[in-house]
């Protein structure tokens, strides 16, 4: 399976969250932090202690994305209400 370089699988994942501002850090080769700042206002959560890899596949990607939605879901549901990314395929 095709793999993307660590800078082209966040650009997919800049393009997911859009309307919020995304910024990823990596902190290890292993490992990546992401803060989700809603545009306009304070609300803002980190997600740390993200696996990852500097090359990651498209399915790699989604899992991500889907770990941080599952993360925010528990802390900061109300990120998403405004929002609403996404939500048709959950249920």
């Amino acid at each position: 399976m095709a793999t993307l370089r660590f800078l082209d699988a966040m650009s997919l994942l800049y393009n997911y969250f859009t309307p919020i501002v995304v910024q990823v850090s990596l902190d290890s080769p292993f490992s990546m932090s992401v803060t989700l700042k809603e545009p306009g206002s304070c609300t803002s959560i980190h997600v740390s202690d993200i696996p990852c890899k500097t090359s990651l596949t498209p399915q790699e990607v989604f899992e991500i994305i889907q770990l941080i939605e599952d993360r925010v879901r528990i802390s900061r549901p109300e990120l998403f209400d405004y929002h609403r990314m996404h939500t048709m395929r959950r249920p």
